[in-house]
């Protein structure tokens, strides 16, 4: 019974300090501070602006009762070791148990935990008005690992020219760009889209004679019908922001939504539906 009261009672100690932003613990993770008597093994920082983790997720239909997703964004991953009396070291249980009870009070979820290895758990939090994927492991020798990806578009720096687009068009009468940014199921052109609208305007008003389809396509993710409408949008959006904001003609762009019909490889994973969903430009 004492035992039990001390775990409960170091539980409230961690979820405590957990719950805290990395204000206190610049040089941890963002997302919570540091458990006491831990420090951030420095070498295990990273940092990336674009970057893939594997979650685990619950899957009824695999044999293990899980499948994995690969989620894109900001990767941040940190290691953290435990620097108390090797005798009181935290157990993966406490640790973990730590963790989704911080998770809960930050308003996440948890998404799966490995009740086999009893090592790692998975949660989602919405923070912000951003989404972040969470992965905390355990190496069962009181240290933990807590990584982490913030749901956000890739940014395309290697942007077609005028001439490139011109080229493309030519020999094959498209031309596809992933540097056009949505939120998932909007049709609302995001601000890093600049780049690549800029490209395809200076082109379009190179070429006042040349008039072209604005094609949005997606994967075949969820219902035909709304990805019909949503392509369609899309491509909507798209035409008024050249229209609008880059000073190219109206007689010049007419949208068109195809959703998946027009797949350029199978929806068969998280990488080849994002060559799926694209902007098209196609010569009329």
């Amino acid at each position: 019974m004492k035992k039990n009261i001390s775990v409960t009672f170091l539980s409230l100690l961690f979820v405590t300090a957990l719950v805290a932003q990395s204000a206190n613990n610049p040089d941890g993770h963002s997302l919570f501070s540091m458990m006491p008597n831990y420090a951030v093994d420095k070498y295990s920082l990273v940092k990336n602006e674009f970057d893939q983790l594997k979650i685990l997720v619950p899957d009824k239909k695999e044999t293990a009762g899980y499948s994995e997703a690969i989620k894109e964004g900001e990767l941040e991953v940190c290691r953290f070791e435990f620097k108390g009396d090797a005798k009181n070291q935290p157990s993966n249980l406490l640790i973990l148990r730590n963790f989704k009870n911080a998770v809960a009070q930050k308003g996440g979820e948890l998404i799966f935990e490995d009740k086999f290895y009893q090592d790692k758990e998975f949660f989602k939090i919405k923070q912000g008005g951003n989404t972040y994927w969470v992965k905390i492991y355990c190496d069962g020798i009181g240290n933990y690992t807590i990584s982490s990806i913030k749901e956000a578009p890739m940014s395309q720096y290697i942007v077609l020219n005028a001439g490139q687009i011109k080229s493309g068009l030519d020999q094959e009468g498209k031309v596809a760009f992933y540097g056009i940014f949505f939120d998932v199921d909007k049709a609302v052109v995001k601000p890093e889209s600049a780049p690549t609208l800029t490209a395809i305007a200076g082109f379009l008003k190179a070429n006042p004679a040349t008039n072209v389809f604005i094609v949005g396509h997606t994967d075949n993710t969820g219902d035909f019908t709304r990805n019909s409408t949503l392509s369609k949008d899309r491509a909507t959006a798209v035409a008024t922001e050249l229209t609008t904001k880059y000073g190219v003609s109206k007689a010049q762009v007419t949208p068109q939504g195809v959703a998946s019909l027009a797949p350029i490889a199978p929806n068969d994973t998280e990488e080849n539906k994002a060559k799926n969903r694209r902007v098209e430009i196609v010569k009329k």
